[in-house]
């Protein structure tokens, strides 16, 4: 059986009383290709965020590399360094350059 490197179990998120995601799973293995899709508004980002701790999920459990996700982690960095994501609108640092 391949390595599971990221692990959704009932997860949940809300925004005041807008529910973006309910009782979420998902499990993903090492070498797998995942495609999550959906119409606008249906959690698709939401979902991706809470896995590099962008948001916090208010229910459930997310592991990523047998790492689990909490509030409280302080090692979020070891966790983001092996996923990697793509937004859909440039989220550049007005304060920065490439140069």
């Amino acid at each position: 059986m391949t390595e599971t490197v990221i692990e959704v179990k009932n997860v949940s998120k809300w925004y005041g009383s807008f529910k973006a995601l309910t009782d979420v799973n998902l499990t993903v293995r090492k070498s797998e290709r995942v495609v999550i899709c959906g119409p606008s508004g249906s959690g698709k980002s939401t979902l991706i965020r809470c896995f590099n701790r962008l948001e916090a999920h208010q229910e459930g459990e997310i592991t990523v590399n047998g790492i689990r996700l909490h509030s409280k982690m302080r090692d979020v960095a070891a966790v983001r360094k092996n996923i990697g994501m793509v937004f859909q609108h440039f989220n550049l640092f007005p304060h920065m350059t490439v140069l």
